[in-house]
């Protein structure tokens, strides 16, 4: 794979973009690494047509996609390298250096994760929201990128990685008669934080001896971990590995549970159980075409799905007695609980 790193001048002449390419698509979507995902189930079918397939990125979208087979260059930006004002001109700029520009910016949010500064579908009642922008996240994806709807985004680990999973298995004493699950604790958004994880957790471990618990997340999610330091069967991960360690090791699980985050987009069309807890997106929205996935949603909440981009609780209903999203807050943890022992019978069975 080829990394060109994007040289900015003014009117980034074509030597600043890494020059003309021949028989090559370049796709756009920056974002986060479950954007990153998302957005890598394109690139298989581009290839199928005989194309060279070149991405753009950023940080977060680079540190996912690097190892893609599928992929043939990152043409890598740094945030806000290029201002968003000046990002019209700048795609213009890279139509004449490809054989074709598939932008997939605003596909998601914006076109289904509605701005504020949407104002008249921000804040029109839910039911409307609801019915304009109730469809799945992978669909809207190929329908701009003018493919079938075959969906198969994945995350490549390295063998280096893969090797160092076995290697941490070993250390952590997993074998073939536990249950190993990994929990993402949150997210990036202010819903996507389970408030009552704890009580899962004590209720799996009270019930099911066999249970191993690992817990992955930034530096701040170090902070749900507290008071689980001590319980030899949970492993506190969060802010020790990174991104791409959390996702290789979860490849290896029995189940994977969490809201909506990078992780479980990650892991949502492998083979492994799921278990995602949804907020402000719709089963239809997100998992629809993720495999061995349990879905829960809030009960009797009429601001979900709201389908909406939040950047903190100025616009997100908040439960007071967490301090979490109203939607987070009212998933109840037997709930969760239930569609973990269901996997975890299946898995008995054929253990």
């Amino acid at each position: 794979m080829i990394v060109t790193r994007l040289d900015t001048t003014k009117d980034w002449r074509d030597q600043d973009c890494g020059g003309k390419r021949e028989n090559t698509v370049h796709v756009v979507r920056y974002g986060g690494f479950g954007d990153a995902i998302q957005v890598s189930s394109v690139f298989p079918l581009l290839k199928k047509r005989g194309k060279r397939v070149s991405v753009g990125v950023t940080e977060y979208s680079y540190d996912i996609l690097r190892n893609d087979p599928n992929i043939d260059e990152l043409l890598f930006q740094k945030t806000d390298q290029v201002p968003n004002q000046e990002l019209g001109p700048y795609w213009e700029k890279l139509e004449g250096l490809f054989d074709e520009v598939i932008n997939l910016s605003g596909v998601v949010e914006d076109k289904l994760l509605c701005l504020p500064r949407n104002k008249d579908l921000y804040f029109a009642p839910t039911e409307v929201r609801h019915k304009k922008l109730n469809r799945n996240y992978h669909e809207a994806l190929h329908d701009v990128a003018g493919l079938e709807y075959e969906f198969e985004s994945h995350f490549f680990p390295t063998s280096s990685e893969k090797k160092w999973v076995k290697r941490e298995r070993k250390r952590m004493k997993l074998n073939s008669d536990h249950f190993v699950i990994v929990i993402g604790l949150s997210g990036t958004s202010v819903h996507k934080a389970y408030p009552h994880m704890d009580a899962v957790i004590a209720q799996l471990l009270l019930k099911h001896p066999e249970v191993r618990i690992v817990m992955t997340g930034d530096g701040l999610c170090q902070l749900l971990e507290l008071g689980w330091e001590e319980e030899p069967r949970i492993f506190l991960r969060s802010g020790v590995w990174s991104i791409r360690k959390a996702i290789t090791f979860a490849q290896s699980a029995d189940l994977v549970l969490g809201p909506e985050t990078g992780l479980l987009n990650a892991v949502g069309m492998e083979d492994m159980a799921k278990v995602c807890m949804l907020s402000h997106s719709s089963d239809e929205n997100l998992t629809k075409h993720w495999r061995n996935v349990t879905a829960i949603t809030p009960k009797g909440l009429d601001c979900y799905p709201c389908h909406k981009m939040h950047y903190g609780f100025k616009h997100c209903n908040r439960d007071e007695t967490t301090g979490a999203a109203m939607c987070a807050a009212q998933i109840d943890p037997s709930d969760v609980v239930k569609a973990i022992e269901a996997y975890r019978h299946e898995f008995r069975k054929t253990a």
